[in-house]
């Protein structure tokens, strides 16, 4: 059996003054797996990601990524953590607009230990936005800003990338690219996606899905027959 690279036991998130976010969320992803969660906006989709990657702390319950309990760790710890391990991939893209795409891509090796070697202009290869390199970040569309927001995900070759409405901002043949995109994460740099989405027509794209709404998480059916990365 694949290995769990992320474990949810008995989660729970309250916030001050609000109603329960997440009430007992558990599951768990296996190495190599695309799983969507779906719900209304509002429901705790980014809360969930937010609290996988470090960025936030649960009330209750445990986090394991990559065999790690989340819990015990300092922030500088899940800093590193978070550098080695996950990259992120969010609606509004999160580029530095005054950088070329190439420089955007190349900014986790800022941060990290690991030298270039060829891997900008492979992951820039990889995500068809070599023709636009130089080009500041400011001036590309919005389907090749998300391309490169993925490919700096990628830089550090992390485990997971957990994606926070990416194909929020974009249109149907956008959307589908990203999907495609993700795909190739998959299959080519053997990582774990975890992908939160508002449109139901998305999960159809993964290998599992989650329902999120009042503040409780179920696996929903997929027909893998009819799994596909396009849905226009």
């Amino acid at each position: 059996m694949a290995d769990k690279v992320i474990e949810v036991v008995d989660l729970v998130k309250k916030y001050d003054g609000r109603s329960t976010v997440l009430d007992g969320v558990s599951f768990s992803v296996v190495a190599g797996e695309f799983v969507t969660v779906y719900g209304k906006s509002g429901c705790g989709k980014t809360t969930l990601l937010n609290i996988l990657g470090g960025l936030d702390r649960p009330t209750a319950g445990s986090v394991r990524i990559d065999g790690q309990d989340l819990a015990p760790m300092t922030e500088d710890a899940l800093a590193e953590m978070r550098l080695e391990k996950i990259g992120f991939v969010f609606q509004d893209f999160n580029l530095l607009l005054d950088m070329t795409v190439r420089d955007n891509v190349a900014l986790p090796l800022r941060f990290s230990k690991k030298q270039d070697e060829g891997r900008v202009d492979a992951l820039l290869d990889k995500f068809d936005i070599e023709h636009i390199a130089e080009e500041p970040a400011n001036t590309i569309s919005g389907g090749e800003a998300q391309r490169t927001a993925i490919a700096r995900a990628m830089m550090n070759d992390p485990k997971i990338l957990l994606a926070d409405e990416p194909t929020g901002n974009l249109d149907d043949e956008n959307a589908a690219n990203v999907l495609a995109m993700f795909e190739r994460v998959r299959e080519d740099f053997h990582a774990t996606i975890v992908m939160a989405t508002h449109r139901p027509n998305l999960q159809k794209a993964a290998l599992r899905a989650f329902k999120l709404a009042n503040g409780k998480l179920e696996e929903t059916s997929i027909d893998l027959s009819k799994r596909t990365s396009t849905f226009l």
